[in-house]
């Protein structure tokens, strides 16, 4: 019994990963089950009896379910599989395989019953389910069925068909029928001559589908071969369509000459274009070595083209021999004095080995780019290797030691925060305007935080943290928290001193950021905590924050009642906080409201600001408008 549960559930999750799993579990369930031998499924004519023999069957399909199937059926039912793919797939496939040809027809009857209590995502799964146990069953009765469904117009999806195909081979002017192409999928994995017999007598848009259908299980055939069966069901293009896409993948035994046959074949605006030559490239570089990149680089292909698929072999490249694909890279034309392809390789070549990288970078001759090469490999040397980096920071070049001490720093961060806190406040702050001090604190702060949030404000509000740097970390700690506990976070800002010297100094008040960011998560939250803002330039700074959200919503009218609950002379920084975004929106809109505007002083203030440096959005008439409101004193 044990075996017989394991086996359907390994071939599930195998057919699964190979991209066809329901039709190959189906297949095998039944093969080990009982079920019909694929070699009997085409029908004989049938006679009365044997239809009465059939229409007897179908009868007693419900009261077959009833008895045998109960559990499957309500199992079919749970909500779970709605949500969770595998084990939909699952239930349903095992479901399915226990049914026969008789009672298969009789589900798809019923599959799209209004009624039914089955999700969505359930009945569509089923239906495949179903479509491809009888195609395997009864071909030439899944065939019927396909096309009858057609042209009944039946609302039918295949789940699997709505996923995005390997290639697109129905042409624009073609219909597009999943029964069909599912049919003669599971026809073709039988008997591919078989399958393309059947599809002759179809109709063009049926034998188009049926053809699309075929060659999806034709990978690794000749191009000879697909394009005869392509061309015997009319439609030539699908079978080099076929071909060139199975290179997206697919292993290739002589890659140079098939990257100039397909470079021959395939479309300039082939979707799959780059994956596959690329796949090509790659295999041709491990053949080959570095030389192919050349031939690459001469081929007739877009700029942008090349340089993707050089980057692409040159990341494998880094990995199997990083000095000589850094020498290469290196003779490539960069952009603006950028290579991004030398960056790629540098990142590769610096977690594998970052001293063989480091010392290679620091023998390049341009300055710019050695410095540039040099704080790329100590940063990513940091993060793997932080506390030697921390212990031996003085054999690194100084302009590169900050960029290294924070990704160090950031590092232990991710398992230990605390210490990481307390090794950020041994590093001196050596750079311009004290960049370290803002730096370490982000590193820190956002992944403890996330680990455990009343330790990190603990130790912010009441641990080791220096007065001169504690604003700092209290400002990282308060916008990371703002997240999860906006009202906490903007109650500890509120509490903090204004900040003076230093980066702060250049920072909006911490009150009104924390409030900017509230904003945008819980508007009547940050309404509401507006009458908790002290005077100065920070309320009107937070009341337009939410005044700029009630220009975003339309709601300008709601915007100007804000600004003028505030005291006469807080207003004119408030509008004019709101003139980028009111201007960008409406400036039709705000230049009529500015005669609402309560005060001549605060027209004229207004108005004459927009003319200075919002004109960019205003029309000659409205320039003109507003310099009616403007005073001479002003």
């Amino acid at each position: 019994m044990k075996k017989t549960v394991v086996i359907p559930l390994t071939l599930l999750i195998s057919g699964i990963l190979l991209g066809g799993g329901g039709t190959y579990f189906v297949h095998l369930l039944t093969s080990t089950n009982g079920g019909s031998d694929p070699s009997q499924s085409v029908p004989a004519p049938r006679t009365e009896g044997a239809s009465s023999s059939v229409d007897t069957e179908i009868d007693d399909v419900q009261d077959t379910r009833s008895v045998n199937t109960t559990d499957s059926s309500s199992t079919l039912e749970d909500p779970s599989l709605h949500k969770i793919a595998f084990q939909r797939k699952l239930a349903v496939y095992s479901y399915v395989a226990g049914l026969s040809e008789a009672q298969i027809t009789k589900e798809l009857e019923s599959a799209f019953d209004s009624e039914s209590t089955l999700s969505p995502r359930v009945l569509m799964e089923m239906q495949s389910a179903l479509m491809e146990r009888l195609a395997i069953l009864n071909p030439v009765a899944a065939l019927e069925f396909s096309v009858e469904s057609n042209d009944d117009g039946t609302d039918f999806v295949i789940q699997n068909l709505l996923e995005s195909p390997p290639y697109s081979p129905i042409t624009s002017d073609s219909e597009f029928m999943p029964f069909v192409q599912s049919t003669f999928r599971e026809w073709a994995l039988r008997d591919v001559d078989d399958a393309v017999e059947n599809a002759k007598s179809l109709n063009e848009d049926a034998r188009l589908n049926a053809l699309a259908g075929i060659l999806t299980t034709m990978s690794g055939e000749s191009l000879t071969r697909l394009r005869d069966i392509a061309k015997t069901l009319g439609d030539e293009d699908q079978g080099i369509e076929a071909y060139v896409t199975s290179f997206r993948t697919a292993t290739v035994t002589d890659p140079k000459n098939l990257w100039t046959e397909i470079l021959r074949l395939i479309e300039p605006d082939h979707r799959y274009k780059m994956q596959i030559l690329e796949n090509i490239a790659e295999q041709w570089y491990e053949k080959d070595g570095i030389r192919v990149l050349d031939q690459i680089n001469n081929t007739p292909l877009e700029e942008y083209q090349k340089r993707n698929i050089l980057s692409g072999v040159l990341r494998l490249a880094a990995t199997n021999n990083p000095h000589e694909a850094f020498q290469y890279a290196q003779s490539l034309p960069t952009e603006r004095g950028y290579s991004s392809s030398l960056n790629t390789v540098v990142d590769i070549w610096a977690e594998s080995d970052p001293q063989a990288a480091y010392q290679t970078v620091t023998r390049v001759e341009q300055s710019r780019d050695r410095e540039r090469l040099q704080a790329q490999v100590i940063y990513t040397w940091a993060s793997n290797e932080p506390y030697y980096f921390l212990e031996n920071i003085d054999q690194f070049p100084s302009h590169a030691r900050e960029t290294g001490i924070e990704s160090a720093i950031g590092a232990i961060a991710q398992s230990s925060p605390q210490e990481a806190a307390e090794l950020a406040l041994e590093q001196k702050d050596e750079g311009f305007m004290s960049t370290l001090s803002f730096m370490l604190p982000n590193a820190v702060i956002r992944p403890w935080v996330d680990q455990d949030v009343e330790a990190a404000v603990n130790w912010v509000l009441s641990g080791p943290v220096p007065e001169d740097k504690r604003s700092m970390w209290v400002r990282v700690l308060v916008t990371n928290l703002v997240d999860s506990d906006p009202r906490r976070a903007f109650e500890i800002a509120l509490k903090q001193p204004k900040a003076e010297g230093g980066l702060e100094a250049f920072l909006p008040a911490l009150e009104a950021e924390v409030l900017d960011q509230i904003v945008f998560s819980d508007l009547d939250l940050a309404v509401e905590l507006l009458a908790k803002l002290p005077e100065g330039d920070s309320r009107s700074e937070a009341y337009a924050s939410v005044g700029n959200e009630y220009i975003d919503n339309g709601d300008s009218e709601r915007a100007v009642n804000l600004g003028l609950q505030l005291p006469s002379e807080e207003q004119a920084d408030y509008f004019e906080g709101l003139s980028f975004t009111w201007a960008r929106i409406d400036p039709g809109g705000l230049v009529e409201s500015i005669k609402d505007l309560p005060t001549p002083e605060l027209r004229s203030s207004l108005a004459k600001h927009l003319s200075n440096r919002r004109s960019n959005y205003f029309t000659d008439a409205q320039l003109e408008e507003l310099k009616q409101y403007i005073v001479d004193s002003d």
